[in-house]
């Protein structure tokens, strides 16, 4: 948490310096100044990439503050001062949103109770969101069964998915639940990591299969694979998935 929060410290130095320099300077529009505004705005970037790097879980509200605000501090503070206190508020602002989200997600996986969600319902959103043809944003209503015995609830996931990877219901998932919030919950990351370890150890063993065993591989792949189509378009049929997600999705799953 040191090193993002230097790094927070850095993206606010770098995009704050501009409007200092425009508020308290002398200053001349000409080539240089504008290419040296050109290569702050990147470097601030550069560093805001470095954040969202740091921080794992993104929002894109923060990407659209990060792009916008440069903009602002550069345009509005020649008109007044002032607004140079209310960019450095923002940015501080933001600063701190990030640093703070960081930190509760952490302290989740650090502390959080292991549960264990059943998916009731993938909720479909008033617009569809996909990401770079490959995730898709989506909420899921779930069942949650915390380990201390704490009686079963429901609450709602927030997340991004791979097309031809959404849950659908009846899927059970690994869950860490904040004990001083029964609602602040998130996936159980180290049993994610342990599962997908197993996975890959299961398939490098496969590789020494006789041919029999691979061919029973091989026909439980096919049945893998029969069984995601039908649920791409069970959640195609109910209207989860637009048609161009459903295409894109049953491509992915046959290549």
């Amino acid at each position: 948490m040191r090193k993002l929060y230097s790094v927070l410290t850095l993206w606010c130095v770098l995009l704050l310096a501009p409007g200092v320099y425009e508020a308290f300077g002398n200053v001349t529009l000409n080539g240089t100044l504008a290419g040296l505004w050109i290569v702050g705005y990147l470097a601030q970037f550069g560093v805001f990439m470095w954040i969202m790097n740091l921080v794992g879980d993104q929002k894109v509200l923060w990407w659209f503050i990060a792009s916008l605000l440069p903009w602002v501090v550069d345009w509005s503070v020649p008109t007044s001062p002032w607004f140079l206190l209310l960019c450095a508020a923002v940015a501080v602002a933001v600063a701190f949103w990030i640093g703070h989200s960081t930190q509760r997600a952490q302290s989740l996986q650090e502390r959080g109770i292991r549960a264990t969600g059943v998916v009731l319902e993938v909720l479909k959103p008033w617009m569809n969101v996909v990401i770079n043809n490959v995730y898709i944003r989506r909420r899921l209503r779930l069942r949650i069964q915390r380990q201390d015995g704490t009686p079963a609830y429901e609450g709602i996931l927030k997340g991004l998915f791979m097309l031809g990877e959404i849950p659908s219901v009846g899927d059970r998932l690994a869950l860490r639940v904040d004990p001083a919030n029964p609602q602040h919950f998130d996936y159980d990351k180290d049993s994610t990591e342990k599962a997908q370890t197993a996975s890959a150890r299961v398939s490098d063993f496969g590789e020494g299969r006789s041919s029999d065993a691979r061919l029973s591989g091989e026909h439980l792949s096919h049945e893998h694979l029969s069984d995601e189509l039908a649920r791409l378009a069970d959640l195609h049929k109910r209207g989860a998935l637009t048609d161009s997600e459903f295409a894109a999705a049953k491509k992915k799953l046959l290549r």
